[in-house]
């Protein structure tokens, strides 16, 4: 549930558009802030990602997401992700349930 804020609130705000980093960047930052993470995990969970990012989509996954999908794993002790290890921990990277089940038809996990 949302609701559109207040014309005097929208005044008093800053709006800045941060896009998401490159697949790079975003690997390096998962390198960086998720301990345990090897490096091919990093860069297999920043691909995912970037391909979940490209579905239309209620709400793509933030960068916080893709830390905490990263933690998810490592603490699940998954070294490399396979399809259904994918499926089963979306609900870490998605907030709706459209969008889930979008992910899970579209979700290609390469390497």
């Amino acid at each position: 549930n949302t609701r559109e804020l207040s014309e005097a609130l929208k005044r008093r705000c800053l709006y800045l558009h941060v896009d998401y980093p490159q697949m790079d960047r975003e690997k390096e930052i998962v390198l960086t802030k998720v301990p345990g993470v090897s490096d091919n995990l990093a860069d297999q969970i920043a691909r995912i990602v970037r391909s979940i990012r490209q579905l239309d989509l209620k709400k793509a996954p933030s960068v916080s997401e893709t830390i905490d999908w990263a933690r998810t794993l490592v603490l699940l002790g998954i070294e490399h992700i396979d399809a259904q290890q994918a499926k089963d921990t979306l609900h870490i990277l998605l907030k709706y349930q459209t969008d889930i089940a979008k992910a899970a038809k579209e979700l290609s996990v390469d390497k």
